[in-house]
């Protein structure tokens, strides 16, 4: 069986947008034994010259590998009438490109038809000029800039300072820019009003509310303050683990007499009862007059507790059940006050703030001396007094009791709480009421207790403005603010 040459023929593949494609056999045998088929593509003819174009396609293609098969043939045939040296002639003169149309096969061989390029990259090519004596390379600055960003960086580049005598130069007060007068735009101070109403808005329990005409100058000096309804605790202050707290076994309404929430008294079976009835409303449970003469610990229900949420023990629990109101008190700064009369023994709210371990308190109390500024450090010491207690910080978060003023002769005091019994460092610190206070009273507590009085300030001491008739003249004896015990 005679071999076969394999004929490629790309234009099947890359035509241009004006060829029609026409289908060709993919095989051939020997050209002595066939004729040229008509149905091999051809470019499309032109209007002027198609006969030259296929012929010339034709002789272009042919011409050698006929010459090797035909070494006597001499290119004496003719196409159309036409000598094969003519249509070669014809050929040279053209200059528009062409795709040939397919050889025969060479025994053994593969045959290759290229495609022509498509009539707009034709018209580009006609349409592009050469400048004699241009030689392009891949270095070439005009073409390939090395310096590129070198120059955009240079465009985008400061301007070099100018030597100015300041000496010379006029002082000019004009008209604030548009950023302070442009129309719609809100004031700053009232902006800080808004971020106040919404900070008091987040505080669980009765409204806390700002005295009229005071919240301008309440915006300002709360605007880095922020008002939290939990403590937050901080790096180095850890919780006791669940599995050592524990609840009483109650049912129902917690028994005083057997409650095991509830401590005993020294020496004795009975149970410290911290809260009582008021004698005007039954339904009211504040701290008994007996305990407020105590230092204990209030031990309250919680939820690992037998006893369901109303028990008369989670008065703590319960929350805050009167309205505040901060104002201005004139020399002593902001104060704490109620619209609501408040009952001898009534909860009042929780001191709050930031948990955090002994030395970062006392990094913050030296910082605080140097910028002359107060504290707001408590001590949770009521178990231990060493290095490992934690400290209530409310001087950037806390709770409207952060307000509150000293007083010599103060009408709340300050109460250790627990919830979590078998927690020794971490617990509520409780104000309550020592008496009956009208509404619209200022609200105060003793800030050291500790302290005696004075007949003179000595130097350095941070003076009282109390100004009760047994003010001890003094917090205490040096500038430095020691940590409220």
């Amino acid at each position: 069986m005679a071999d076969s040459a394999m004929l490629i023929d790309l234009t099947q593949d890359s035509d241009s947008e004006d060829q029609v494609r026409a289908k060709s056999p993919r095989f051939f045998s020997r050209l002595a034994h066939r004729t040229l088929s008509s149905t091999i593509p051809l470019k499309r003819k032109s209007d002027t010259d198609s006969e030259t174009t296929s012929a010339s396609s034709f002789i272009t293609a042919v011409q050698q590998p006929i010459n090797n098969l035909y070494p006597n043939n001499n290119n004496n045939d003719n196409t159309n009438g036409n000598d094969t040296s003519n249509v070669l002639f014809n050929l040279k003169q053209r200059s528009q490109p062409y795709t040939p149309s397919p050889a025969p096969e060479i025994p053994g061989g593969v045959s290759v038809v290229i495609p022509s390029p498509s009539a707009q990259l034709k018209r580009e090519i006609d349409s592009a000029e050469f400048i004699p004596g241009t030689k392009l390379t891949a270095f070439s600055q005009k073409y390939y800039p090395t310096d590129a960003f070198e120059k955009r960086a240079s465009r985008g580049a400061y301007p070099a300072a100018r030597s100015v005598k300041r000496a010379k130069q006029p002082f000019i007060i004009g008209r604030p820019g548009p950023f302070l007068t442009e129309k719609g735009r809100k004031p700053v101070i009232d902006m800080l009003c808004d971020s106040l109403r919404q900070k008091l808005a987040s505080i669980d329990g009765p409204p806390v509310t700002v005295a009229p005409g005071d919240e301008k100058l309440l915006a300002q000096s709360v605007s880095d303050f922020e008002f939290i309804n939990r403590y937050k605790l901080r790096a180095g202050v850890k919780p006791i683990e669940d599995v050592f707290n524990a609840g009483c076994s109650c049912k129902g309404i917690c028994n005083p007499s057997r409650c095991t929430c509830l401590t005993q008294e020294e020496n004795s079976n009975e149970r410290i009862i911290p809260y009582s009835t008021a004698n005007d409303a039954s339904r009211f449970w504040g701290l008994s007059q007996d305990f407020m003469k105590r230092t204990s610990m209030i031990y309250e229900c919680n939820a690992l507790c037998g006893c369901p949420e109303g028990c008369w023990n989670r008065v703590i629990t319960h929350g805050r059940s009167v309205r505040l109101e901060i104002f201005h008190t004139g020399l002593r700064g902001f104060g704490l006050r109620s619209p609501d009369l408040i009952r001898a023994g009534q909860f009042i709210d929780l001191y709050l703030g930031e948990v955090i371990t002994s030395k970062h308190a006392d990094e913050r109390e030296k910082a605080a001396v140097t910028r002359n500024a107060p504290s707001y450090l408590f001590s949770l010491d009521f178990f231990n007094n060493d290095d490992n207690i934690y400290v209530v910080d409310g001087a950037t978060f806390g709770a409207p009791t952060r307000f509150m003023n000293h007083s010599c002769n103060p009408n709340c005091r300050m109460f250790a709480v627990s919830r979590t019994h078998g927690d020794q460092y971490l617990y509520d610190l409780a104000f309550f009421a020592l008496r009956d206070i009208p509404p619209n009273t200022e609200l105060t507590f003793d800030y050291n207790p500790h302290m005696e009085r004075v007949d003179r300030v000595a130097p350095g001491a941070v003076p009282c403005l109390c100004g009760e008739a047994n003010c001890r003249g003094q917090l205490w004896a040096n500038e430095k603010k020691k940590k409220a015990r």
